[in-house]
């Protein structure tokens, strides 16, 4: 059994739903610290100057070492920002059917950020197909909370689900320590994410944008393709 174990990311890149389509189980770390100016509340996208600019969620201000499942949304007019920065996309050959999923992604959601990204990284894992189970580690592990390293969280979990093989993005890799895991009788892998290119409005692609982009020019089935474009490193 594989698992691999990610915070709640805004709407993120594909390399993020390569991961989940790695394994057989993916658990949300909602319990993490949450990272000012990280992927929690915001992604890039493309705008009419050819260049990449952020679609956010304003986030009430909070203690350093809160918790993203305890970080709370502000109120404004957010959503209406974000979907007047995508008119720069109208032109896109799936702009309107995007534009419909984003107003279902996004419409019923309360207050919880960390809520709000695990349903719309669900969303689009079914709009994608991709069946992997996914989980939130503040319900499913309440009792895992006092870790000695943070590349532990990994150990604890797989050994909580008897995974056989944890997998990471291919940040990692330097910093998670594999004998570790190996002394647990685990192995460990990480996803190397290939972007494949594909047709923008810009005159040299721009890789690693939001899911949201690659919806604007790729279908479903297109998409489904480029979810086995990676290789798992040891």
């Amino acid at each position: 059994m594989k698992v691999a174990l990610m915070q709640p990311y805004f709407f993120p890149y594909i390399g993020y739903f390569q991961l989940i389509h790695a394994v057989d189980e993916f658990i949300i770390f909602d319990n993490a610290q949450y990272i000012r100016r990280g992927w929690i509340n915001r992604n890039r996208i493309l705008n009419a100057q050819k260049e990449t600019v952020y679609i956010n969620i304003p986030v009430h201000k909070a203690p350093r070492e809160t918790k993203i499942k305890d970080i709370v949304i502000a109120n404004g007019n957010w959503k209406e920002t974000i979907f007047h920065q995508l008119n720069y996309y109208r032109k896109a050959p799936h702009y309107d059917f995007v534009m419909v999923f984003l107003e279902d992604c996004l419409t019923s959601h309360n207050s919880n950020l960390s809520e709000l990204n695990i349903s719309l990284i669900k969303k689009v894992c079914n709009l994608l197909e991709i069946d992997t189970k996914i989980t939130v580690l503040s319900n499913k592990f309440p009792m895992l909370s006092d870790i000695n390293a943070a590349d532990e969280w990994g150990i604890e979990v797989s050994k909580a689900l008897n995974a056989t093989t944890y997998i990471n993005a291919i940040g990692g890799m330097e910093f998670y320590d594999s004998q570790k895991y190996k002394a647990n009788g685990l192995d460990i892998q990480f996803v190397k994410t290939e972007l494949k290119p594909y047709q923008q409005f810009q005159d040299v692609f721009v890789p690693g944008l939001s899911i949201i982009d690659v919806l604007m020019f790729n279908q479903p089935d297109e998409i489904r393709e480029m979810l086995e474009i990676h290789e798992l490193i040891k």
